[in-house]
């Protein structure tokens, strides 16, 4: 009877350390250092760091930890589930320092470190490494240009600037009539404002490079466009792309430095390298689709972001690409991307028709019927995107 005991007892001290492991298994931790990337800065002994909990994209929970004197810290008993995503943040000198996304269900022990700084408000350090803008489409129909701007901007100090004395960081020119600007998540923008045609932004701008990605349209008749672009900080290259074979750019002051390959897809660039501050640099954007018809059918520029920075053309390639994948429900993306192609296709056959007509290649009977087959195919181009084919 004691062996049957003791047998027993065994079986169950073995079955509850394996459950206790499974128990374990389940859980993770969250470990790693504060440590402030400004010689001779602060301590960071005694700070607060907030692990922000998200089960899919919803907040579940916060929890804080201290900062230990050699500015260590750690989140135990933390879920390991795929829907499981974690933010670490810590406060200091007035600013919010956020660690990348964590997850832990492919590796429940993992560390992270969270660097600080001191602040300043002296801009020397600050400089926009590049901006390129990049004409993304056109819509005739609302007589705007679709843009993709993006800045990559760069703190080479060790200090966080805090910006001017009156909080401006950044100061972006926008094109002479921008419309509808949309500043894209990625970038700390703080409060963001619009001042006689220049963008200011009041977020903190910590040591680095941080990349700023703006949408918006502007204005256009007939088939060409004028973009006024200023500069109002020191910058290294200022770039305008268009997808070759599309539209034609022309500039007096930037210069044709030809084409660029990437992932497949040919740009033509015009560029020109450190822009004078509180210069204009204006470029034209021909060959548009014309202006003045498809009126009953707005299809509203929409612009949708998702940069991966492979040096800035690519990430403007990617961002281009992104505005031609986005469309109606209706439409799947692979369906989308041919739909863009197809417009692009039709809009350049019209303005070859236009020119022919006025070179006298064409008579009027001609240009006439030629004409009426480009637009019934764009309006159907238009009705498939909008999920109405069949419907006149």
């Amino acid at each position: 009877m004691r062996f049957r005991h003791a047998v027993f007892f065994c079986v169950f001290a073995l079955l509850a350390v394996t459950w206790s492991s499974a128990q374990a298994q389940e859980t993770g931790t969250i470990s790693g250092r504060v440590q402030n990337g400004t010689p001779g800065g602060g301590s960071v002994a005694g700070l607060t760091v907030t692990l922000r909990h998200f089960t899919g994209m919803q907040l579940a929970e916060e929890r804080q930890a201290q900062v230990g004197q050699d500015g260590s810290f750690a989140f135990e008993g933390l879920a390991t589930g795929d829907q499981d995503a974690y933010l670490l943040v810590v406060r200091y000198a007035g600013v919010e320092y956020v660690s990348p996304m964590v997850q832990l269900n492919q590796q429940p022990q993992q560390t992270v470190e969270l660097t600080v700084y001191d602040t300043t408000n002296d801009a020397n350090a600050v400089r926009v490494n590049s901006r390129s803008i990049v004409i993304a489409g056109a819509s005739p129909e609302l007589r705007a240009v679709d843009v993709m701007d993006i800045v990559i901007v760069e703190n080479g100090g060790d200090r966080t600037y805090l910006g001017d004395t009156n909080g401006v960081v950044l100061r972006i020119p926008l094109p002479q009539g921008a419309q509808e600007i949309s500043p894209q998540p990625g970038f700390n923008y703080g409060q963001p404002r619009l001042e006689n045609g220049v963008l200011l932004t009041t977020g903190p701008l910590p040591p680095g490079q941080q990349t700023v990605v703006l949408s918006y349209t502007v204005r256009y008749e007939g088939t060409r466009a004028t973009l006024a672009i200023g500069t109002a900080m020191p910058t290294g290259t200022l770039r305008v792309l268009v997808r070759d074979g599309t539209y034609r750019l022309s500039s007096r002051s930037l210069i044709d430095t030809g084409t660029v390959e990437v992932s497949g897809v040919t740009y033509r660039v015009l560029a020109v390298d450190a822009p004078v501050v509180g210069d204009t640099h204006v470029v034209q954007v021909s060959g548009l689709p014309r202006t003045g018809f498809l009126l009953d059918l707005p299809l509203g520029p929409s612009i949708a972001i998702a940069v991966g920075l492979l040096g800035v053309i690519a990430a403007s390639t990617l961002a281009f690409l992104a505005l031609r994948r986005r469309r109606s429900p209706a439409v799947s993306p692979d369906d989308g991307d041919r739909v863009s192609d197809e417009r692009l296709q039709l809009a350049a056959e019209l303005n070859r028709l236009d020119e022919a007509r006025a070179a006298g290649e064409l008579d009027e009977a001609e240009y006439t019927e030629r004409r009426s087959a480009i637009l019934r195919q764009l309006r159907e181009l238009v009705l498939r995107e909008k999920g109405l084919e069949g419907r006149t």
